[in-house]
């Protein structure tokens, strides 16, 4: 596109030609100015349009500054190439480059303060708009330098190295710095919310930090809770999408109690609680049949998380008064246990002679346990030694022989 130009006005003195488009640059750049002057005068500042309005005033003024300083840039080419050309050429893009860098940079940092305009939003903001001003900048300074043709090559080593470097020291705060981020731009919960962790703590948030969480328990202590933890684990929200929420509660009455009259004595005692609420209205349903009484479920609805256990509470305190009045039963659980008789017989039989003596139990309804008990039978029948010297006991063979026939009956 360039050489196009310089070849048309290649028959002209290159002078005009230099003229001649800076003028025409100059001209074009005023009728941007003036179209961009207007259209901020009529666009409206509410709503969606904020956008567009910011988008016209931080780009009209670098539209016509750009435009000029392409009329310069090309001026520059029509010179004989030398030192003032390219210095000139150079100066061009870096305004150029300068002016669109800052641009964007306010562009960015005023939708992030329209778009952040809460409580935690207005803290992170700040550091959101410093993140990307160093973006920006960081990115507009190594173009600058290849414009100019300065060796980037060590310094982006350099950079990388440093980085790594901080990466390892500091990488739990940049966890947490990063979790924090994607927790904002999630929209996970903001302060006000009641949330139930996964470990069980349960509270309102108190306040959201770029570092970590803090939430208000029900006992009134804060828990401060980092925003890497938060971004890794489960967070229920009670409080969105919106803060209304239902509560159910079950309650067992006896089998054979009237059902229609449980129905309508739960729903009298929430009528009756100024916690509960009337839209939606409160409904009984029969969910069981259970061990010891039919499972009754009342659901019913109030305003905020908050009020989950002392609604819960007066609920319990109602329903028990009403279903003493109404002769309407809880009943406890109840067991029924059955032992059933039989005979047991247990037979220890001596088959040898060194066995002990034999026993045999009986266990019979109604009769007490016998044992019978044969008492051991002599198996030897030894004769005690004279007192004279030298000389022992005997024994004869028919002798030993009987006591063997004894021993086996």
């Amino acid at each position: 596109m360039e050489s196009g130009v310089v070849e048309s006005f290649s028959t002209v003195p290159p002078w005009l030609q230099v003229v001649g488009i800076l003028s025409l640059s100059f001209v074009v750049a005023k009728i941007i100015e003036v179209v961009g002057r207007y259209l901020l005068r009529r666009s409206p500042t509410d709503g969606k349009s904020r956008h567009d309005q910011i988008l016209i005033e931080e780009t009209y003024v670098p539209l016509y500054v750009t435009v000029f300083l392409i009329g310069v840039y090309i001026s520059s080419q029509l010179l004989e190439q030398g030192t003032v050309g390219i210095y000139v050429a150079n100066v061009a893009v870096s305004i150029i480059l300068i002016v669109w860098a800052y641009a964007v940079s306010r562009i960015g940092s005023r939708i992030i303060t329209v778009r952040t305009d809460t409580p935690s939003g207005r803290e992170i903001a700040p550091i959101i708009r410093n993140i990307l001003t160093f973006f920006i900048v960081l990115g507009a300074f190594f173009i600058l330098l290849s414009v100019w043709e300065i060796d980037i090559t060590p310094l982006i080593a350099s950079a990388g190295v440093i980085g790594i470097v901080l990466g390892i020291a500091a990488r739990d705060s940049i966890g947490n710095f990063f979790g924090g981020i994607s927790l904002y731009l999630d929209k996970t919960y903001k302060v006000g919310d009641m949330l139930q962790l996964e470990s069980g703590q349960r509270g309102t948030v108190l306040d959201m930090s770029i570092r970590s969480t803090t939430i208000l328990t029900r006992d009134n202590v804060a828990v401060t809770i980092p925003n890497a933890e938060m971004n890794s684990t489960q967070v229920i929200n009670e409080s969105a999408p919106n803060r209304r929420r239902r509560i159910r509660l079950d309650v067992g009455v006896a089998y054979g109690s009237d059902l229609e009259t449980v129905k309508e004595t739960l729903l009298s005692v929430a009528a009756e609680e100024r916690l509960i609420l009337d839209s939606p209205s409160p409904a009984v349903r029969f969910r069981e049949f259970g061990d010891s009484a039919i499972t009754a479920q009342l659901q019913c609805h109030i305003e905020n998380p908050g009020l989950r256990a002392r609604a819960r509470h007066r609920l319990i305190e109602g329903i028990d008064r009403q279903f003493r009045e109404k002769e309407i039963k809880i009943p406890f659980p109840q067991r029924e246990l059955t032992f059933f008789e039989a005979d047991n017989e247990i037979s220890i039989s001596s088959k040898s002679v060194a066995d002990r003596p034999t026993a045999t139990v009986v266990d019979e309804p109604g009769e007490s346990n016998t044992i019978d008990e044969r008492p051991e039978s002599n198996l030897v029948d030894e004769r005690p030694e004279s007192n004279g010297a030298g000389e022992r006991a005997e024994r004869s063979p028919d002798r030993d022989t009987e006591k063997r026939g004894d021993a086996d009956r």
